[in-house]
């Protein structure tokens, strides 16, 4: 563990603590999109929308566009899978939690300015994968067991069925509902995981990244599967009653 980064993550966690006296004290009324969310997810959640909020209205006053978010989340993340890659799990997860932002900020900007289009979610989501990529690379390369690379390219392929599962059965008319291990979910879990690393010495810290991936492949393969199974029968509903609504909420 590098000796700067306990300050970082002091500084991080000071600024987190403020912010969420703040959000106590203001109550501010849940974003909509938050609304599907429950548990700690939708906790965090409606947190990170009111810290969001005034860096918002700066981002919008700086001209910054959704894109140069999402390329700068993309930028955070593939620095996560170096740091990662090199061992530096903590520096990692401060990356990880940079690029998380941005993947949040770049929606609400392309919304409050109405730019919205396919163009900028097709940007979004390939480099949403990209980061993935990344990062469980980095985790596997820098893990000392064979058993931690198998996890890490598991999480992968699973993460990977997840999305793939959403994206193919959107592109055939129909959504699934939020449930299962979603893609906030695994990422609070892995952010979790490699900020504590560093405080547990280099094998526990391995140990505790190379759990996290273990639950991460568990539960995102649980989650696909879920998926598969509601989507196909969603299609089935629409080939037998061509008449059906169609979609039925959020993926």
């Amino acid at each position: 563990m590098t000796p700067s980064y306990p300050i970082a993550l002091l500084a991080v966690l000071v600024l987190a603590a403020a912010t969420a006296t703040a959000y106590v004290l203001v109550r501010p009324t849940p974003h909509e999109r938050m609304k599907a969310y429950g548990g700690i997810i939708g906790v965090l959640g409606r947190w990170l929308y009111f810290v969001t909020g005034p860096l918002l209205r700066l981002a919008i006053a700086l001209r910054l566009t959704a894109n140069f978010m999402s390329v700068a989340g993309a930028v955070f993340g593939l620095a996560a899978g170096g740091f990662a890659a090199a061992g530096q799990w903590g520096w990692a997860g401060l990356s990880l939690a940079a690029s998380a932002w941005c993947d949040l900020i770049d929606g609400e900007i392309a919304r409050a300015t109405r730019t919205q289009g396919k163009a900028g979610a097709f940007l979004d989501s390939n480099l949403d994968r990209i980061i993935e990529i990344a990062l469980f690379a980095g985790m596997a390369t820098a893990l000392p067991d064979r058993s931690g690379a198998v996890w890490s390219m598991a999480a992968l392929a699973s993460s990977f069925m997840v999305s793939y599962a959403r994206a193919r059965g959107e592109g055939l008319g129909v959504a699934c509902p939020n449930f299962g291990m979603e893609r906030p979910h695994r990422v609070v879990l892995l952010l979790s995981a490699l900020l504590a690393a560093p405080f547990l010495g280099v094998r526990g810290g391995a140990l505790l990244v190379e759990s996290a991936c273990a639950i991460v492949t568990v539960g995102a393969s649980a989650t696909a599967v879920g998926r598969m199974f509601v989507i196909h029968h969603r299609l089935r509903r629409q080939e037998d009653d061509p008449r059906g609504s169609g979609p039925a909420g959020p993926a």
